[in-house]
């Protein structure tokens, strides 16, 4: 029987494998103010305030007898304080970033340091903020061999925190998912390899 295009469609699309949850890949070192933005949006920003005060108007002149006898204007009614809209804290973001790895290790190579530095000073700063510290891995190899390599991986980057930057381990909560949660259909491809962080509340 001749499959309709429809129906050919949706048979090719299940083949295809589950995406993980919506995760921001970085592909660049970002600032700490940025890191910070992702896991903590509701924070208070670090920003220089700017006061401004109002000058006062000076008083107007009568320029006639007959202005200089007319009773004042009545004041204006007082305007209602504004009620503060509240919105919903917004959700921290999970990011990924592909740390770089010795081959078939959890040894962190070190043009991968500068990202992991700023974020050892974003938890620095924020002392009450902890993380889920995902290690994820492409398809290559078996699927228990991954599943090792990947928390491996993550408890590297713990130790690499709690060493350098003396992050409690207990902020960093460690685990590893191996191939399970691909981000492109195609399991061997380079983002797949990843370290995944979000903020736990």
């Amino acid at each position: 029987m001749k499959l309709m295009p429809f129906a050919a469609l949706l048979l090719a699309t299940s083949a295809v494998p589950a995406m993980a949850g919506e995760v921001l890949m970085l592909d660049h070192n970002p600032s700490v103010e940025e890191l910070r933005g992702y896991l903590t949006p509701d924070a208070p920003r670090r920003t220089r305030g700017i006061e401004i005060t109002a000058q006062p108007a000076a008083p107007a002149m009568a320029t006639t007898k007959a202005a200089a006898t007319m009773d004042p204007p009545a004041p204006a009614p007082a305007m209602a304080e504004p009620v503060a809209a509240t919105a919903p804290a917004p959700e921290p973001t999970t990011i990924g970033y592909r740390i770089q790895f010795a081959y078939d290790s959890a040894d962190i190579q070190a043009d991968s340091r500068s990202f992991l530095d700023q974020l050892g000073q974003v938890l620095q700063s924020e002392p009450k903020l902890a993380l889920a510290v995902e290690g994820h891995t492409d398809a290559t190899g078996s699927a228990a061999y991954n599943l090792d390599l990947s928390q491996r991986r993550a408890a590297a980057v713990q130790s690499y925190l709690s060493t350098v930057w003396h992050i409690p381990a207990e902020r960093l909560t460690v685990s590893g998912k191996g191939e399970s949660e691909p981000l492109s259909a195609d399991g061997n491809a380079a983002e797949n390899r990843r370290v995944q962080f979000k903020a736990m509340g």
